[in-house]
């Protein structure tokens, strides 16, 4: 994928992504977080990751990651980039794990009985789909079975691998 992201560093432990969203509202720090996911059984991986995507919030222990908000800053396909840049480098650092990819459920999402987030994600797939589809291996997750992606599905959880 050859479009523009923002600059982001890795925290000391590997499993936390930094960057700074810059736009309408300003700047807003953002984190994806990669956390092994401990029972994999059920993946075509056993070793399978969550990433885990949202705005930096200050909390009494310090900060936290908030998947919940919509933003709105303007900036929404340079953000998703940078947040594949990020699940594809640790990708090619991992190629034998495997990432799932699974959108907040906020109100609206509930409303319009669709998962907002993972359409984001899938546009972003599908868009890419000869480029991506080239490296990764993807699966479709709906109503919890487990199934090869195709492209203009609409799943509950994206899964991603190397080839």
């Amino acid at each position: 994928m050859n479009k523009d992201t923002y600059p982001f560093y890795r925290a000391e432990d590997n499993s936390l992504y930094f960057f700074i969203s810059k736009g309408i509202h300003g700047n807003i720090q953002k984190v994806v977080s990669i956390n092994k996911i401990p029972d994999s059984s059920d993946y075509p991986s056993e070793s399978a990751y969550n990433l885990g995507f949202g705005d930096v919030v200050a909390a009494y222990d310090g900060w936290t990651l908030d998947d919940s908000p919509r933003s709105g800053n303007g900036d929404m396909p340079k953000v998703i980039a940078t947040v594949a840049r990020i699940a594809m480098e640790f990708l090619r650092e991992h190629p034998e794990s495997l990432l799932s990819l699974e959108g907040y459920m906020d109100e609206k999402s509930t409303m319009q009985g669709k998962n907002q987030r993972n359409v984001l994600y899938q546009r972003a797939i599908n868009s890419n789909w000869l480029q991506l589809s080239a490296e990764f291996r993807f699966w479709g997750v709906k109503s919890g079975e487990i199934a090869d992606y195709i492209v203009g599905n609409q799943y509950d959880k994206i899964l991603v691998g190397c080839k």
